[in-house]
């Protein structure tokens, strides 16, 4: 796993190991306007038995940022980062990489980091985002979903190498312990 570059892409990707993913940050998937790089900010891989299809190679694309205050930018937005030339690239990276043959689950995910809800339910309901199959999340999504994982885990704690999700774990311990420990 290559080393995140925010703390957003840190915690997305220790989730998705926690629920059985490989992930990688930073995949290049194609070259800027003025020479930069374009990257997928997280994906994760597995492969599950499915009793019908057999195998399907699941990849779930993670895209992190801020959401802006114009509607029609953040859908521009959505639509380039989950371009059909930029998952595609996704794609054939890990068909290749795996030797893979079978079908392929690909799930989008945008997550809005400073918790606009006006945006993102808006965004949720528009048509064009609908059809692209992209979801979008605010960051408290990302943490209920992180907090169900590590109850999950029974009565084994989370490994002290998800540094994100043991702050979690510690803090969700604290509540339990102090029940007067309140998360504001």
């Amino acid at each position: 796993m290559s080393i995140p570059r925010t703390w957003s892409e840190e915690l997305v990707s220790e989730w998705l190991c926690l629920e059985g993913y490989s992930t990688e940050v930073g995949i290049k998937v194609g070259t800027g306007g003025g020479g930069g790089r374009k990257e997928a900010d997280v994906v994760g891989v597995r492969i599950i038995e499915d009793g019908k299809k057999g195998r399907i190679l699941q990849i779930y694309h993670v895209e992190v940022g801020q959401l802006g205050g114009e509607y029609r930018k953040n859908v521009a937005m959505l639509k380039e980062k989950f371009s059909n030339e930029r998952t595609s690239k996704v794609m054939e990276r890990y068909k290749k990489r795996m030797a893979f043959t079978g079908d392929v689950q690909y799930d989008k995910l945008y997550i809005d980091i400073w918790e606009r809800q006006t945006q993102v339910e808006k965004l949720m309901n528009t048509p064009e985002i609908y059809r692209e199959r992209i979801k979008v999340w605010k960051i408290s999504d990302l943490y209920h979903v992180a907090f169900a994982a590590i109850k999950g885990e029974d009565k084994y704690t989370v490994s002290e190498s998800y540094w994100l999700l043991k702050l979690l774990e510690s803090l969700l311990e604290v509540r339990r312990r102090n029940k007067s420990f309140e998360l504001q």
